[in-house]
């Protein structure tokens, strides 16, 4: 049982890490997203251009916004 154990808290460590890290990875998305916005494209052009919903575009924002709210000690860029 022991090894189950061990093998079991390993995979639970790398689930938080891939969540992670894929927050991190949209987090940045959504300040690409910012950035083309400050450049003058609209959140449309964006989505076009990316195949998805203008409403996702807004929640890769978001997810931007909200990275830097719940990380204000990590610096986000690439």
């Amino acid at each position: 049982m022991p090894e189950v154990l061990e093998a079991h808290q390993a995979y639970k460590k790398t689930d938080e890490e891939a969540l992670l890290m894929r927050w991190r990875a949209r987090a940045l998305l959504g300040l690409a997203v910012v950035r083309e916005v400050e450049k003058g494209s609209t959140l449309e052009a964006i989505a076009g251009e990316l195949h998805v919903s203008a409403e996702q575009v807004r929640r890769y924002r978001q997810a931007y916004r909200d990275w830097l709210r719940d990380h204000k000690d990590q610096p986000l860029e690439g």
